[in-house]
């Protein structure tokens, strides 16, 4: 069966009075835009990316997602949604410019899009709070290819309800964000296959977010995740095979891996352990180097 996904991604520094701004929301979002585009199936026209906008501006952009939705509605077509948020939220909703979307009025905009999935990352503070309860709830089974006849929701939370989310002057972007990413273009590939699921993307930003926060003067953050879907086989979000370019790093390297591009800004990282290849997607000219830092601090490019 084919598969078209859409997707919506916002990206909103201001907070309202007494909540600092963000200095990576918009990159965030537009970090995640390239991707879902390069590797996730998402075509220009089915991608909305939102800067700076309001509570109104945002309810508006999910009514214009569902008429694009059912405009393109077709037989034989499975449909799904993308929303990605990165900016302010507490324990009630979120916060685009500091005007409350509250989480119950979140899900019901994205429950009128006519989608067979829903996916929502959400990258805010507090935003586990989005989730049925802290750990969210995991039932086996859930992931779906584009074959399966999978119905329902998954909501992704960079922290806990009561955690900040942070972000990062030295890799230029929040923490959560940058390690999904990071996974999504093939380094949460546990499977070897080519492909990351929403399960290998959840579980590899997790671990590596918390690994990098534990220390963080903000303390460490926890990601969290509500999924219900009934159905069977693997929701598949990006597809490395699809990619023009493909940087791989070989079995014997080992240590923490680097990837800058060319304005030598970090865009993804991870640790590889020796005897595993890892294969990672990009547009063409997108990246100038990688290199490693073993165990032993020296370096290997």
């Amino acid at each position: 069966m084919t598969l078209r996904r859409f997707a919506l991604l916002v990206g909103s520094s201001e907070g309202g009075e007494g909540r600092e701004r963000l200095r990576y929301a918009g990159s965030d979002a537009l970090a995640m835009s390239r991707v879902l585009g390069e590797l996730g199936g998402v075509a220009v026209a089915d991608r909305v990316l939102l800067l700076e906008a309001d509570r109104k501006g945002l309810l508006g952009a999910l009514e214009r997602m569902r008429v694009l939705v059912e405009a393109a509605a077709a037989d034989g077509v499975r449909s799904e949604l993308v929303l990605y948020y990165s900016g302010h939220s507490d324990a009630e909703g979120l916060l685009p410019r500091g005007e409350r979307l509250t989480y119950a009025a979140l899900k019901q905009g994205l429950g009128a899009v006519p989608v067979d999935v829903r996916i929502a990352i959400l990258d805010s503070c507090g935003s586990g709070a989005v989730t049925r309860f802290k750990g969210g709830v995991h039932r086996p089974g859930f992931l779906m290819d584009a074959a399966s006849q999978v119905r329902g929701h998954a909501y992704l939370a960079s922290s806990s309800a009561d955690e900040v989310a942070q972000e990062s002057d030295t890799i230029g972007a929040s923490f959560f964000t940058h390690f999904l990413v990071t996974g999504l273009r093939g380094a949460a590939d546990a499977s070897g296959d080519g492909r990351v699921t929403l399960h290998e993307a959840y579980q590899f930003a997790f671990h590596e977010t918390l690994a990098r926060t534990e220390r963080s003067q903000g303390g460490p953050q926890h990601a969290a995740y509500d999924i219900q879907l009934a159905g069977s086989g693997d929701l598949v979000l990006t597809d490395l095979r699809t990619s023009r370019v493909r940087l791989t790093v070989a079995e014997d390297v080992q240590g923490r891996l680097f990837v800058r591009d060319w304005g030598n800004q970090l865009v993804a990282e991870l640790q590889k352990p020796a005897g595993r290849r890892r294969r990672w997607g990009w547009r063409r000219g997108a990246i100038r180097s990688c290199w490693s830092v073993p165990r032993s601090g020296s370096r290997r490019s």
